[in-house]
């Protein structure tokens, strides 16, 4: 099989470009497609890692950004690519500009409408998860096109077999790199990461997760502080299956007869037991149970993880 190079083009590299990056990918998966897809940036941010805002957006949509580095785009990336999508009109003007025989072709022009999205840069969490749920809504539009530019049938789309031909030339205008706005990496704070120290008391287990233990973890961990923070912004059902697959994960990780596997079967009980969406005070509460994990569970940790459910 052909495998084609999409190339995502942005501005810093550091938010809408690597998540349009992961919800192609997933796209293209959808269609049993795994052709490389990467990004890159016009104002040069290199390794820089994605918005702390961009993870969590992501997150809550099931995908996870925390292995990103921004890079600036180069004549050996264009080349490598057979098709650039621009992550809007501006920067696609300013790769056209340095690149004039690459083919590209702005998000909003593939998907056949006159819209930008906007850089969610500095703005709340909600925002970019509106404007990741934007780009996913105009990659499902643009797949058909998209595919047919690399020359491959959209099997899944009912409009399969359009006639690709009539899609309009991209512009040849040659823009300036004015309107596209300056954007540096951020230096948000992180979540904390959970405590690592291990007990040794008698009836006290080791630490349930590790350096071993799935990153799904993590994400639940910043899914949670999501929850307590802005629930409005998150889909609690999709939350709900995360946290429970994750639960599901660690009980893997333990022994049949270890008093951390009470705790995870008790954590899962809270959990079911939460409405939907919770309260940010039960948010914080699932929070802090999620958290312990992190550190010896033992029969202090047990009992007040119960009163928690009383």
């Amino acid at each position: 099989m052909q495998h084609h190079h999409i190339l995502i083009v942005g501005a810093a590299d550091t938010g809408r470009a690597p998540m349009t990056v992961a919800l192609l990918q997933r796209h293209l998966a959808q269609r049993g497609l795994s052709y490389p897809v990467a990004s890159a940036g016009i104002l040069g941010h290199d390794d820089a890692p994605a918005e702390t805002e961009a993870r969590a957006a992501l997150l809550v949509l099931g995908l996870d950004l925390s292995a990103h580095c921004a890079r600036s785009l180069t004549e050996e990336l264009v080349a490598q690519a057979e098709l650039l999508i621009a992550i809007d009109s501006g920067v696609a003007r300013v790769v056209r500009a340095r690149f004039p025989g690459a083919l590209v072709y702005s998000l909003g022009e593939l998907a056949e409408r006159a819209r930008d999205i906007p850089d969610p840069f500095r703005m709340q969490v909600g925002a970019w998860l509106q404007y990741a749920n934007e780009i996913d809504a105009m990659l499902k539009a643009g797949m058909p096109r998209m595919l047919g530019l690399l020359g491959v049938a959209d099997m899944v789309s009912e409009r399969h077999s359009a006639d690709f031909s009539r899609l309009p030339a991209p512009p040849t205008e040659v823009g300036t790199t004015e309107g596209v706005g300056g954007q540096v990496a951020s230096d948000f704070s992180r979540l904390p990461a959970p405590p690592t120290e291990v007990g040794t008391a008698e009836g006290v287990d080791e630490q349930v997760v590790s350096a071993s233990s799935p990153a799904s973890f993590t994400q639940a961990l910043a899914l949670l502080n999501l929850a307590a923070t802005l629930p409005a912004a998150l889909n609690w059902p999709l939350v709900y299956e995360q946290l429970m697959a994750t639960l599901d994960e660690l009980e893997t990780l333990l022994p049949a007869t270890a008093l951390s596997r009470l705790y995870v079967a008790t954590l899962r009980v809270m959990l079911q037991r939460s409405p939907n969406p919770p309260t940010p005070h039960q948010a914080q509460q699932l929070h802090a149970g999620f958290q312990r994990l992190g550190g010896p569970i033992g029969p202090a940790e047990l009992a007040a993880l119960s009163q928690a459910l009383v």
